[in-house]
């Protein structure tokens, strides 16, 4: 007779195939969602701009996208086509692993990842329309256009809601994590403190190696996550790798 593998597995128990691919897409996601962030910042064709593409410059921003190398620009697009799918889905992942512990921090900080990062669709569309433009020739046609897109009701709400919530998200987040006691606390924090370096400290200095560097924080930070995300899916158990199991604790204290 073959035995199946079911959702009611016990602890430590082999878990369906389905639960041991589901953490691994949202473990990968973890990972991958800041790393293509930093390299869509570091490769955004106004190099070393925090706000690029500078929405207050449109003129400024067709001649950094003319004057990219091409090699670097296609590389950048296809970085586009990658952050819709993975940089949502990066929060909706650090939320669950401290869900079950701290759902309400959890809860709070997926959502404000989701008004952070789903409007980086309208971004993905701007990006290519932004490098169509600059080898359109007609600058005053395109400074126009890219105006009056930018100062689309819209379009301001929408980046309004990447501005406050990527960041308001990853700190709600590292906040869920540590109450969870999900991942060691240094990681948790490091999720706190790489909001700031993101958004006020990047954006203050004018540096966009320090927004790069804000997501390089939230990546190292994030690998517990991963693993407490994978261990998880493998053991069936949902206690906090960091928390002693309460049988050992009272045969320790017997």
């Amino acid at each position: 007779m073959t035995t199946v593998a079911t959702p009611s597995a016990p602890d430590g128990g082999t878990q369906p195939a389905y639960r041991l691919l589901q953490a691994g897409i949202l473990a990968a996601c973890i990972l991958v969602a800041p790393l293509v962030m930093a390299s869509w910042f570091a490769l955004c064709p106004e190099y070393g701009n925090p706000g690029c593409p500078d929405t207050s410059n449109p003129l400024g921003t067709l001649v950094a996208y003319r004057a990219a190398p091409p090699i670097l620009l296609q590389i950048f697009l296809w970085l586009n086509v990658l952050v819709p799918y993975l940089f949502p889905m990066g929060y909706l992942a650090l939320g669950l692993v401290a869900m079950r512990r701290a759902p309400g921090l959890a809860t709070l900080g997926i959502i404000c990842g989701w008004l952070g990062s789903a409007p980086w669709g309208l971004v993905t569309d701007r990006s290519f329309l932004l490098a169509a433009l600059a080898n359109r020739g007609n600058d005053r046609f395109s400074v126009d256009l890219i105006t009056r897109l930018n100062q689309h009701p819209a379009f301001l709400l929408m980046a309004t809601g990447w501005f406050f919530g990527h960041m308001l998200g990853y700190v709600l987040l590292g906040l869920a994590l540590a109450r969870a006691k999900a991942v060691p606390r240094w990681a948790a924090y490091l999720l706190v403190v790489a909001a700031p370096v993101m958004g006020p400290i990047a954006y203050g200095t004018g540096l966009g190696l320090v927004q790069v560097l804000g997501f390089v924080l939230v990546f190292i930070g994030s690998v517990p996550a991963a693993r407490a995300m994978l261990k998880g899916a493998a053991t069936g158990r949902a206690s906090a790798p960091h928390e002693q199991p309460q049988e050992a604790m009272l045969g320790a204290g017997g």
